[in-house]
């Protein structure tokens, strides 16, 4: 048995009440990767009180034989049901470099109330509740557009990552892993979603549009295909945008960006 998630074809789906989490294979996600028959038990009530009646593996990502959502250096991401609803639920490694999940949950719930990040339905200790979202990795999505109108949803797209970086620094949230856009931006029910905010903090000078712009334009693995799509041939003036932006994050700095970039409004 492997200790660390695989990538392999979706699993077939394995449903576990709250009763079976304790025994194996379940015990496995619940308190991965150190097994712990305590700390089991305790996040058993923990997910009573926060109302989940079984836990649904299923997913390309697996743990020994079940199948989850995905994987982090600080939760396990499942699929769980509460009454009516299937939502994920992000369960606190037991090597997490945190105690708890009160800060992610406290933090991804203020920005909800701006429209950035998955919402919130409820948390524990080691547990956070959310909204379940079927996505596409952005540049999964992008690659995927053909036809007439690839350029102008293409554009469209990358204006919504960008508006809800602004709102992130205006808001004086700094998310703290967009460098890396491709594990911390999705996109479900035709928009893109800010997910994970693990890392995010109030007490350092957010920096939200300049690091996914980099990543967007300059270094990510989708820079390429953004450029194209935004007709963009030369990136020094960008780069002084972003220069200008990162010294004075106004709202003419940021108008600025969006006009060199072809996403101003008319």
């Amino acid at each position: 048995m492997r200790t660390e998630s695989e990538k392999s074809p979706a699993t077939p789906l394995e449903r576990a009440s709250l009763e079976q989490l304790t025994g194996t294979p379940y015990i496995q996600v619940l308190t991965y990767p150190r097994i712990s028959l305590q700390a089991a038990r305790s996040r058993v009530r923990q997910l009573r009180a926060l109302g989940v009646q079984e836990l649904l593996f299923e997913g390309k990502a697996r743990i020994g034989r079940l199948g989850i959502l995905g994987l982090g250096t600080v939760g396990v991401v499942v699929r769980a049901r509460a009454g009516s609803e299937i939502l994920a639920l992000k369960i606190r490694r037991t090597d997490a470099n945190r105690p708890d999940m009160r800060e992610e949950a406290r933090l991804t719930s203020l920005v909800n109330r701006i429209g950035v990040g998955v919402q919130v339905r409820g948390h524990s200790r080691d547990m956070i509740l959310m909204k379940l979202l079927e996505y596409q990795e952005l540049h999964e999505w992008l690659s995927g557009l053909k036809g007439p109108g690839t350029r102008r949803a293409a554009r469209d797209m990358i204006h919504s990552v960008l508006n809800q970086c602004r709102k992130l620094d205006v808001f004086g949230v700094d998310h703290g892993q967009l460098s890396n856009l491709r594990k911390h931006v999705v996109v479900a029910e035709g928009r893109p979603w800010i997910i994970d905010f693990e890392s995010a903090g109030t007490s350092r000078r957010p920096k939200n549009v300049t690091t996914a712009a980099q990543y967007l334009l300059v270094g990510g693995k989708v820079s390429p295909l953004v450029r194209r799509m935004l007709g963009i041939r030369n990136l020094p003036p960008i780069l002084a945008v972003l220069a200008d932006y990162k010294r004075d994050t106004s709202d003419f700095a940021y108008s600025k960006l969006l006009e060199l970039l072809g996403l101003a409004p008319p």
